[in-house]
């Protein structure tokens, strides 16, 4: 779930980005893994025991002439005002507001064995039909899944498995037994 706070920074970004504005979503995304993947930054960024100029002083020495002007200000702002802690909520929504602006949806399609490119793609089509909208997927494997799959995208959840199947099989055999 993302914060209020971070959705109005992710704005404000966003407006200041301009027609940068996927240059400045890479950026983000880069240094979200980089500070997700690195256990020493991560603490640093998130530590009280640092004060919020000691924070900025750091970004601007690491990110100068690495990074936008865009992305260091924005960086620079959440270390002043003691919001680093929502950076990862912040990237995330930048990237739906992004998306909402280009007139995309992302969603996951959870399928218990690997589908291949024509069922990925009939599975976009449909989701796409259904949405009205650009649909960008991600695909993976779900052992706990006993057969088909279930596809999460935006609001909407898409559930062709052999579970659901079977539950609405039993619903109409209970029904009908009444």
């Amino acid at each position: 779930m993302i914060s209020e706070v971070a959705k109005r920074y992710a704005h404000a970004i966003y407006d200041l980005a301009g027609s940068s504005a996927d240059s400045v979503l890479a950026e983000l995304q880069t240094l979200k893994k980089v500070f997700e993947a690195d256990k020493t930054i991560s603490e640093f960024l998130n530590s009280p025991l640092f004060s919020p100029d000691q924070k900025a002083t750091a970004l601007k020495s690491a990110l100068s002439g690495k990074a936008s002007d865009t992305v260091v200000h924005s960086l620079l702002l959440l270390a002043e005002k003691g919001r680093l802690s929502f950076f990862g909520e912040v990237v995330d929504a930048y990237a739906n507001i992004r998306d909402e602006k280009a007139g995309v949806t992302r969603g996951t399609v959870r399928s218990a064995a690997p589908l291949n490119a024509d069922a990925r793609k009939q599975i976009e089509d449909t989701v796409t039909k259904v949405t009205q909208k650009k649909v960008l997927l991600t695909f993976a494997e779900d052992p706990k899944l006993l057969g088909g799959m279930v596809a999460q995208v935006g609001g909407w959840t898409f559930d062709d498995s052999l579970e659901s199947h079977l539950t609405k099989l039993n619903e109409e055999l209970n029904r009908r037994s009444h």
